[in-house]
């Protein structure tokens, strides 16, 4: 069983296991911006919200931010989106914040910064030669491990595609 931190506010995450252990979310009510340098780069546009490049004050580290409107419904997507998170294959949750934001009541999720691109860019960029049989059978197998790690949680992903599928960095699967 991990064993767990405190902290004010944040995500808490398990010591074993390096940074993805169980993840608790404590929802930050102080304005994301005490902590937090907001981009108007837009990463990525979401059917729930939209997802923004912002960066933390303290050492200027580049995240993801996923703006939602506060509801029932995005609430459950953040805390499912946590617990799915202890995989290495799922984007981590790093903050998560109830603010105002542009006169609205929203969550603001702040998340490790994917600069790898899509899969699916990434699949348009090779149409001249296609992906090794190596190469899919890595991207696949990690999507597997994903996938596994969820449905152990009770959790099924819902929307799979390749534009929802992101890399780390620019760095090809060897």
């Amino acid at each position: 069983m991990d064993e767990l931190m405190e902290v004010e506010g944040g995500v808490d995450r398990g010591v074993e296991g390096g940074n993805r252990g169980v993840c608790v979310l404590n929802t930050k009510t102080n304005p994301i911006v005490d902590n937090y340098h907001i981009s108007n780069n837009v990463l990525g546009l979401g059917i729930n919200g939209k997802v923004v490049e912002c960066f933390n004050k303290n050492d200027n580290k580049k995240y993801a931010l996923k703006v939602l409107r506060d509801s029932p419904k995005s609430r459950r997507e953040v805390d499912l989106h946590c617990r799915g998170s202890s995989c290495q294959h799922v984007v981590a949750i790093v903050d998560v914040y109830e603010n105002i934001y542009n006169n609205q009541k929203c969550l603001l999720v702040v998340m490790e910064c994917m600069g790898g691109g899509e899969l699916f860019q990434r699949i348009q960029d090779r149409a001249d030669g296609a992906f090794t049989e190596r190469e899919a059978a890595c991207i696949m197998r990690e999507i597997c491990v994903a996938v596994q790690h969820l449905h152990l949680l009770n959790i099924a992903h819902r929307d799979l595609k390749p534009e929802n599928l992101l890399y780390t960095s620019m760095v090809d699967i060897q």
